[in-house]
């Protein structure tokens, strides 16, 4: 009996010994994946490779593990090809292919297949055309006016966008009373006055003064000449910056007319109607009033008290311009405005006022509007108030105006918690960055993402005071997409201003800026007209209005689209292996282009993202240690990179590039230092930073590695597609991490 239970417990231990060993060889053991491409296709498996024509290969993989298969229908020796089908043990799967992958956990006898079909080239992209489906815009070229969509509508200044149910269409009401409207905010026409005109005496248009009984009164109380010649260089006989929101059913209209020359003599006023279009078409508004005016010191006179402390106080002096009109959670409706003086040396300010709205005008006995000090209308006759003050350039008072910062072109939007103040620094003609910061109150403090209060002064370099605020967007040039060259046929833009912000039906953000074009006249960056005629250029492009998406980051901050607006989606979900390659990166530095005096433009370096890694010119000419260089992925939509010592988060945006013409990956981001990124993928000439990438690798590695990558970089060469860079830069820096 004894000998029995013996035999029974080694019996079921030998079951035990034989169910575990084949759990564990179940579990445990390298099942062999066969993967085949056919028909000249590339098929990627994790870190194995094959390429050509009924090709297999085997990968070892653990029962359960989840194997990604990467579709990689690039160029081969034998042309370019597109997927046609994906297989799993004969079971079609290709509808379920994601962003040329395809996730599946391994079983038992796994059989991968995939067929290829010829395709159209592309380009050596990790990301295809079939991933990139951005249709290419219909321009409409046939108006008044030389357009290029979104990308740039001439002579377009101080944008104001609204849409209009009535008629289905968006309206941009810009300085200089024009105004031109579209259905889809990227063909822009119908060039046209928005308010009477006459004919000075040189035979040019000017605002007809005496259709509004405020603005005729205003006029005549400022010495305003009848006929006097429209000059939009001091503002005469002009209209600045209107602002267009509806309220109910009614559409108010804000526009500010200056006395440039006469420091800041100007005021807002406010029309009204109920149907834009026709009063567009017709020239007829309803005349709601002056909303504000200011006149705090003029050469020759003598200065009232308050006068006085404008004068010493000139770096807060208000200025009535540019309105940007918006409404409070609560229903309040409020008015930011301000900018610098003409021939005086102030830096300009913004302020804040409440509005009633069942007038448009201002709020009586608002404590807002009561607070702050008073400046006189007419030289000491009516007074208004300033308002709130709400943001103000880092500038030192002791510097005049052209070293100083300049602060001009507010708007304030509201979302969820936050108001966001969008707000211009710099000179028009030259450096303009559109930057912004963010307050729980719509009349401030407003903070940017560094904690920056940009209403208070404080005592920085003449250089630190560029840095209050988060550059939105500033003047760029992606130098590799445009060859290295600027003119009025690309997007290389400077003194980015003066932004509109609106929220569409479908949920998308959409800013207007205006912009200065670049022009190189023997060999010299220039902007604006004269330069146009100098080169013998057939445009008169002084400013031209642009049309960009901004979303918001994992923190609530918004970011600028790189590529003018051509009705792209932002998507949620981006691999790391789709930003690996080659990108155009323009880095947007608050202490670059502080000078006030010369062109600011932005221009891009080449950034090669490889595994873990960002390398640039700069790194390998510096032989930057690897550990400091580094890319890695956040979440679905967004990533994190290292770029001239800032650390950025990154959130790519498949766009329309309007240089390349064609749909193109892009990015934007900001950095830890308060900088602003942007790239956008770049597929020409791929080989020269890969080979200098390669060598840097290289010489950080081992001795005993070189002749082995040496063989398969001259391989590469011969045929240096972008996939087989990738590999041989991925496997050479995971060896050298882990040495």
């Amino acid at each position: 009996m004894k000998k029995f239970f013996v035999l029974m417990l080694l019996a079921l231990l030998l079951v035990v010994a034989v169910a575990g060993a084949f759990v564990y060889y179940y579990l445990q053991h390298d099942y062999v994946v066969f993967v085949e491409s056919f028909d000249n296709g590339v098929l990627t498996v994790d870190s194995f490779r094959t390429e050509g024509t009924d090709q297999k290969f085997r990968v070892l993989c653990k029962y359960g593990e989840y194997l990604t298969v990467h579709i990689n229908p690039s160029r081969s020796e034998r042309g370019y090809y597109d997927l046609d089908r994906l297989t799993v043990n004969g079971e079609n799967v290709t509808k379920e292919v994601s962003m040329l992958q395809y996730r599946t956990k391994v079983t038992r006898k796994m059989t991968i297949n995939a067929t290829f079909k010829p395709g159209e080239p592309t380009q050596d992209q990790e990301i295809t055309t079939e991933t990139l489906s951005l249709p290419a815009p219909s321009i409409d070229v046939t108006g008044d006016t030389p357009y290029l969509g979104s990308l740039g509508a001439y002579n377009l200044k101080d944008p104001s966008i609204i849409y209009d149910e009535e008629s289905g269409n968006y309206y941009a009401f810009c300085s200089d009373n024009i105004v031109v409207h579209s259905k889809d905010l990227i063909n822009w026409t119908g060039k046209t006055n928005f308010f009477k005109t006459v004919t000075t005496d040189d035979s040019t248009l000017a605002l007809d003064f005496d259709q509004f009984d405020s603005v005729k009164a205003w006029a005549a109380e400022h010495g305003y000449e009848k006929d006097k010649r429209y000059s939009s260089a001091t503002s005469n006989r002009t209209l600045l910056s209107p602002e267009i929101i509806r309220v109910g059913k009614t559409y108010y209209l804000y526009f500010a007319i200056s006395k440039a020359e006469e420091a800041n003599e100007a005021a807002i006023f406010c029309v009204a109607t109920k149907h834009l279009e026709d009063a567009i078409k017709n020239k007829k508004w309803t005349e709601v009033g002056i909303v504000l005016s200011t006149c705090g010191y003029n050469a020759g006179m003598a200065p009232s008290a308050g006068e006085k402390k404008a004068e010493s106080d000139h770096y807060d002096a208000s200025y009535a311009v540019h309105p940007s009109v918006f409404r409070g959670a609560d229903g309040s409706m409020y008015m930011a405005y301000g900018g610098t003086w003409g021939r005086a040396e102030v830096n300009g300010a913004l302020y804040l006022l409440e509005l009633d709205p069942q007038t448009g005008l201002l709020k009586e006995n608002s404590t807002i509007n009561a607070e702050g000090e008073k400046i006189s209308t007419v030289h000491g006759v009516t007074r208004y108030h300033t308002g709130a003050l709400i943001a103000r350039p880092g500038s030192i008072p002791t510097l005049p105006k052209n070293e100083g910062c300049l602060i001009w072109g507010a708007e304030v939007v509201r979302r969820g918690d936050y108001y966001y103040l969008l707000m211009t620094y710099g000179t028009d003609e030259c450096n303009c960055s559109v930057r912004v910061a963010r307050s729980e109150s719509p009349a401030g403090p407003y903070f940017d993402s560094l904690g920056h209060n940009v209403a208070k002064f404080e005592t920085l370099s003449n250089r630190g005071q560029y840095q209050k605020g988060d550059i939105l967007i500033a003047g760029y040039n992606f130098d590799r997409s445009n060859n290295g060259g600027v003119s009025y046929q690309n997007a290389g833009k400077a003194s980015t201003a003066s932004p509109s912000v609106i929220k569409t039906a479908d949920g998308k953000w959409i800013m207007a800026t205006h912009s200065q074009i670049y022009f190189k006249v023997e060999g010299e960056l220039q902007v604006g007209v004269d330069a146009a005629e100098k080169a013998e250029l057939n445009v008169d492009a002084k400013s031209a209005m642009e049309i960009r998406q901004i979303f918001w980051d994992d923190s609530g901050w918004p970011l600028a689209v790189p590529e003018a607006y051509d009705n792209e989606t932002v998507k949620e979900k981006f691999t790391a292996k789709q930003m690996y390659g080659e990108w155009d990166v323009v880095i947007f530095d608050k202490e670059e282009g502080a000078s006030l005096d010369t062109v600011a433009c932005n221009h891009s370096q080449t950034v090669s993202i490889l595994s873990n890694v960002a390398i640039t010119k700069e790194n390998i000419e510096k032989n930057a240690k690897i550990d400091k260089l580094y890319f890695a992925k956040r979440n679905s939509r967004s990533f994190e990179i290292k770029l001239n010592g800032e650390t950025f988060v990154i959130y790519p945006v498949i766009a329309w590039d309007w240089e390349l013409e064609k749909a193109a990956l892009t990015f934007t981001g900001k950095g830890d230092r308060g900088s602003t990124v942007w790239g956008k993928k770049s597929f020409s000439d791929m080989m020269g930073l890969y080979t200098d990438t390669l060598y840097y690798l290289l010489d950080q590695a081992d001795e005993t590695l070189r002749p082995t990558y040496e063989a398969k970089i001259k391989k590469i060469e011969a045929n240096p597609t972008q996939s087989a860079i990738n590999t041989i830069c991925t496997k050479l820096l995971k060896e050298l991490q882990a040495q």
